[in-house]
């Protein structure tokens, strides 16, 4: 006996409503796997080089509370990642977050979010491009390097990432996935060195109450969030990736769980580090391993801005395609690419930190604007997909109660996040809050006043993918 399935084949009829292109005409449409989508989105949070760096400067900042910081700001990125699912399971963009901002609350929402995610992305393409080199350089020089052999480094790894970004999606994922895993790996077992040397002190993952502020927590997690943005990048490639409305949603989860896991277990293995040696607050201290540490540190984030100059590369091609952007970010090459926006864009992460270098400057100085634009850019971008999921829903009919409720927490928290950094960042870093948010307004400017210049630039913010001719079974009807 036949299935329903079987006969509904059987009865169906070629689709002659579809068309013969999508607003994503000569992008390489539909050849990736759920495995490429993975590869760019853990790749793009870093987590092995973040690992390394963050938990000992996490205690310095919240004590006892610091595992419960990664707790908690894991939590939210899972609500966040949820959220996202929302819109990847309906929509296809390149854009991602921008797009769906836009398609919830409108063409300048959609502005402000795309413009802070733009941000964000190319000031963590940017510190982690300057971090790996001058940590590599580091060891070439045996010890402090001349900023020569950093600019050196920084204009050679900035070459090979506009190479691999114009040659095509699958070769710069596949070797996002390779590096990444090696780090990731590599951490782990020391991770689980380091415990085993401090013989499984995890005192320090119970908070102690001497050590509880509000505000001490909500900075660790503003700061424990920095190992988690860019973990939706991954969506950006929904257009070129195969049955896209399911493999996104779910390679964005698995991005999440899979950095969440690695940041748990190295925190735990650095708070025992601390409890049981207090003056050793680190893997290298124990290990003895500091130059293998460094070299683990610098891959990740070399491929952490990789993956960054990828995902703005996608947003900047949707924004050109709407008009937003000159048209040479949409150009496509032979190969499906967005090859020119590739470079373009590389080359101004690359710009940025040799010309800090050669004017004497440092990566700190780099650090002072790269860090608050990074994190203003990300959680604002993340906040605004939020509050634009349920009016979105609304919009198609399909709200429920369940979505509110998964959207509003996550957003509850990012504002908090977004609110208490504000206030921190105002007091320690004033100038670099105030380049970063000057560099924000600039941009959101320039756009509403493209907007309110061109009507029809305006009507098609929030374009996505949709289905054509070749993608049905048959391939295009005959008319």
């Amino acid at each position: 006996m036949s299935t329903a399935l079987a006969d509904a084949i059987e009865r169906a009829r070629p689709r002659n409503d579809l068309g013969s292109s999508s607003p994503f005409a000569g992008l390489r449409r539909r050849h990736a796997r759920t495995i490429d989508v993975v590869a760019q989105s853990v790749a793009a949070t870093a987590p092995a080089g973040v690992l390394l760096i963050h938990p000992a400067a996490a205690y310095a900042r919240s004590g006892s509370f610091a595992f419960l910081d990664i707790a908690i700001t894991i939590t939210l990125v899972v609500g966040v990642g949820l959220v996202i699912g929302m819109f990847a399971r309906r929509i296809a963009s390149t854009g991602s977050l921008y797009t769906f901002a836009a398609r919830g609350l409108g063409s300048h929402v959609g502005l402000v979010t795309g413009a802070a995610l733009g941000i964000g992305y190319l000031a963590v393409a940017v510190n982690t491009l300057a971090s790996g080199s001058q940590r590599l350089a580091n060891l070439l020089g045996g010890g402090t390097a001349p900023p020569w052999l950093v600019v050196v480094l920084v204009t050679a790894f900035g070459g090979i990432i506009a190479l691999v970004v114009a040659r095509g999606l699958r070769m710069s994922t596949r070797m996002l996935l390779v590096l990444e895993s090696i780090a990731v790996l590599t951490v782990l077992v020391l991770s689980i060195a380091a415990l085993s040397l401090t013989r499984w002190d995890l005192g320090l993952l119970v908070p102690r109450p001497s050590d509880f502020s509000l505000e001490a927590i909500i900075t660790g997690v503003a700061f424990a969030l920095i190992g988690f943005v860019g973990f939706e990048s991954g969506a950006a490639l929904g257009p070129e990736t195969r049955r896209p409305f399911a493999a996104v949603p779910r390679a964005v989860m698995v991005s999440v769980g899979a950095t969440g896991l690695v940041m748990l277990v190295g925190t735990a293995a650095q708070l025992s580090i601390v409890a049981e040696r207090p003056g050793a607050a680190s893997l290298a201290a124990v290990t003895g391993l500091s130059g293998l540490i460094d070299v683990i540190v610098a891959i990740s984030f070399l491929a952490c801005a990789l993956a960054m100059t990828n995902a703005a590369t996608r947003l900047g091609f949707a924004m050109s395609r709407e008009g937003l952007l000159p048209a040479v970010f949409g150009r496509v090459s032979a190969r499906g690419v967005p090859a020119v926006a590739g470079v373009l864009l590389t080359t101004v992460v690359t710009a940025v930190p040799v010309a800090i270098l050669a004017v004497g400057g440092s990566r700190q100085d780099l650090r002072i604007v790269t860090s608050p634009a990074s994190i203003i850019g990300f959680v604002l971008a993340y906040a605004l997909v939020c509050a634009a999921a349920p009016v979105f829903l609304a919009r198609i009919g399909e709200l429920t109660v369940r979505a509110v409720a998964i959207s509003a927490l996550p957003l509850a928290g990012l504002l908090c996040v977004l609110g208490f950094y504000l206030a921190a960042t105002l007091r320690d870093n004033p100038g670099g809050l105030l380049w970063a948010a000057g560099i924000l307004a600039v941009v959101v400017g320039a756009g509403s006043l493209r907007l309110a210049r061109h009507p029809r630039v305006a009507a098609r913010i929030g374009v996505h993918d949709w289905p054509i001719d070749s993608d049905c079974i048959e391939g295009p009807a005959r008319r």
